[in-house]
């Protein structure tokens, strides 16, 4: 412990267990296949034929091998295996519980499965480091949790671009890729609007951030014998971070509606209970809630 330090023995334990316990147990496996969703089992033909009231196949065998001479087996077959089933046909469909195996080919699953329970041994590994620098403080080192955290980030943001590049290489999602670059450049708009709002009034903390990240650089760039103000002017930088929140937005754009759509579903599922429907209204508000946190005169 003295000799490699707390934190990286946390993160040595973390990634031996993430090596044993990963396949065993996956909490994103278990949200899956665990918590009671189900899944919708298909009619079989007979089925179909018994309700729609289409007879079953009565070939004798005198015409197969008759059809079998002429070489017209193969057609005769496809043409007994067809059948049509009117619209407004009553089928009840039988439920299953959803298992590991109906998942595991899904697209995206091992990226779904991967982001959920690194984010988990994440969360651990940033618990115990706080409670240990709780009752032993950092003295100059750096906090090998805020990197889990930053590898968290990392994944969700490469998640997400993967996902928002399948609308830019189908040639069939013009609709949607022009969603996403029409919601990117709105953020564009409203990030900036945001940025030239004063300090006084948001507390974005930037211009403090500026300041001290400038003086940082033209102490280092002097030290170095060159004569700087700083790296970039405060506009550039804030032209970037509105750039990256336009992108950042162009991700979640449809995330976003489909999350929607997941919480309006929900409400559906649950009028009856009014204290759930009040913990889901509130997490769906809750970012909402966290952004106005922000705003000065509300908060102070």
């Amino acid at each position: 412990m003295a000799l490699l330090g707390a934190q990286l023995v946390i993160t040595l334990i973390m990634v031996s267990v993430i090596q044993k316990l990963s396949p065993h147990f996956s909490l994103a496996r278990w949200i899956l296949c665990s918590t009671g969703l189900t899944r919708y089992l298909h009619p079989t033909d007979d089925e179909l034929r018994k309700l729609s009231g289409v007879p079953r196949e009565k070939g004798g065998k005198g015409k197969r091998d008759k059809n079998h001479r002429n070489g017209d087996a193969g057609h005769q077959q496809e043409k007994s295996s067809t059948f049509h089933v009117p619209r407004s046909l009553d089928v009840q469909l039988e439920t299953v519980g959803i298992s590991p195996y109906d998942v595991v080919h899904l697209r995206y699953y091992t990226e779904y499965q991967w982001m959920v329970d690194f984010s988990l041994y994440a969360a651990i590994v940033y618990v115990c480091s706080e409670a240990y620098h709780f009752f032993f403080p950092l003295k100059e080192e750096f906090n090998l949790s805020m990197l889990w955290c930053l590898l968290v980030v990392f994944f969700a943001f490469k998640l997400l671009a993967s996902l928002t590049v399948q609308y830019f290489q189908s040639e069939e999602s013009i609709g949607e890729r022009s969603t996403c670059i029409v919601t990117g450049l709105v953020y564009l708009l409203i990030a900036m609007i945001v940025l030239i709002v004063p300090e006084t009034t948001l507390e974005v903390g930037l211009d403090r951030a500026y300041r001290s990240f400038n003086e940082s650089a033209s102490e280092f760039l002097e030290g170095q014998g060159l004569s700087s103000s700083g790296p970039a002017s405060k506009i550039v930088v804030k032209f970037f971070i509105a750039v990256s929140c336009g992108i950042l937005g162009a991700l979640f754009t449809f995330p976003g509606l489909r999350m929607a759509r997941m919480h309006w579903d929900s409400l559906k599922f649950c009028q009856d209970r009014a204290f759930l429907k009040f913990l889901l209204n509130l997490s769906f508000a809750m970012p909402f809630l966290l952004i106005l946190l922000w705003i000065k005169p509300l908060t102070r």
